[in-house]
């Protein structure tokens, strides 16, 4: 026996301290979410079957997670992505699937996307210019500008 897994005499009598349990919630909405999320049916990035409501979503490359997202209306942001995705050199649109939950409370959209960032460490999401919302080429003042995306992935047209 351990010396510092025993506190103390305890009326004459040693006490074990390995029988704590404290539960996670964090931990549990965490496993919940991701393993809803991954048992989810996957869809093509065109989105014709996405609700139009808010939620987080997971795009997926050759079946990798390559960006997690969150949105207003699931069904144009996906959209948003795939006209982003079409006509570039290295990338099919083919290639592209995503998954998604709806959130029954706008408020948790922002933590669901954040736990799902640091449970799959998507690639995408540290290059600018693949979200939407990122500046690109043709910004004001540096019309040399050409973001990481398009360097990734140039335009065919």
């Amino acid at each position: 026996m351990i010396v510092r897994d025993i506190v103390p005499k305890l009326k004459g009598r040693l006490v074990c301290e390995n029988h704590k349990f404290t539960f996670d919630v964090d931990k549990a909405y965490e496993d919940q979410l991701a393993a809803i999320l991954v048992a989810s049916r996957t869809h093509t990035i065109d989105a014709t079957e996405a609700p139009l409501t808010f939620g987080v979503y997971v795009l997926y490359w050759k079946g990798v997670p390559v960006y997690v997202g969150q949105a207003r209306n699931l069904r144009n942001r996906l959209r948003d992505h795939l006209r982003k995705i079409q006509g570039r050199q290295g990338i099919a649109v083919s290639d592209v699937t995503c998954k998604y939950l709806t959130i029954a409370r706008q408020w948790e959209v922002a933590r669901a996307e954040e736990v799902l960032i640091s449970r799959f460490t998507p690639a995408w999401n540290g290059i600018p210019g693949f979200s939407m919302h990122a500046p690109g080429r043709g910004r004001p003042g540096m019309p040399e500008y050409i973001n990481q995306w398009d360097r990734r992935f140039p335009s065919l047209g």
